[in-house]
């Protein structure tokens, strides 16, 4: 009765019960004309999800997942800020479902390699100046053990128009006195415009009493 349970929206049991827990940044959600409500609870909408999932020890990567989900939450979901729990299929981690029942867990993601990897883009990027507008803690830490923030930045000084993007850099726990909105902070740009990389030795040594040590890239 797989058939009926994908008709309308229903979780693979097994795969909630079985698959390999990851955590989930839902990025956009498409709702279908299909709802239904059960034992009279609260509608549901059958949905498409499109998520950004974050494995344990592995790049990250987009997912879509038909699920459905109770209306009064599809705003939170749809705002861009939401995350869960995911469960994926280790032998073919595109399928997933959302457990919705389980907070999503703390995972250690594996470096960006090549051009666009952090330490690349601090060896060889642009050097800008950026505004810190907000910090996030994303509930992820880099190899080196630091947690992974989502910064939101106005790029002020190194580009030709001063503009705003958000990056996730990972960020050393002796830099967390400067991770407040307003904050000043020299950066590396890569090829894009979203290739943005803190240099928290610079923001360190800018401290009363910094230094120059324990400075770590984003992933």
């Amino acid at each position: 009765m797989r058939w009926l349970s994908d008709l309308i929206g229903s979780p693979d049991d097994a795969l909630l019960v079985n698959g390999e827990l990851a955590r989930g940044h839902i990025l956009g959600v498409a709702a279908s004309s299909m709802s239904m409500s059960v034992m009279n609870g609260l509608r549901e909408r059958k949905c498409t999800f499109t998520v950004q999932v974050y494995r344990e020890g592995h790049e990250p990567y987009q997912a879509t997942a038909v699920q459905r989900v109770q209306e009064v939450y599809l705003p939170q979901f749809a705002s861009g800020r939401a995350w869960v729990a995911v469960r994926l299929d280790p032998a073919n981690p595109a399928r997933i479902a959302l457990d919705f029942a389980t907070a999503p867990p703390e995972v250690q993601v594996k470096p960006v390699e090549g051009q666009s990897s952090a330490e690349s883009i601090l060896a060889t990027g642009r050097p800008v100046e950026v505004v810190l507008v907000q910090a996030q803690p994303l509930g992820m830490k880099a190899p080196s053990g630091d947690d992974v923030y989502l910064l939101t930045l106005t790029v002020i000084d190194g580009a030709e128009t001063p503009y705003q993007t958000q990056v996730g850099n990972a960020v050393p726990a002796a830099s967390l006195p400067v991770l407040f909105p307003g904050s000043r902070l020299q950066a590396k740009r890569g090829d894009g415009q979203g290739d943005i990389v803190v240099d928290w030795n610079a923001a360190a040594a800018s401290e009363p009493g910094g230094t120059t040590d324990g400075a770590t890239p984003a992933p």
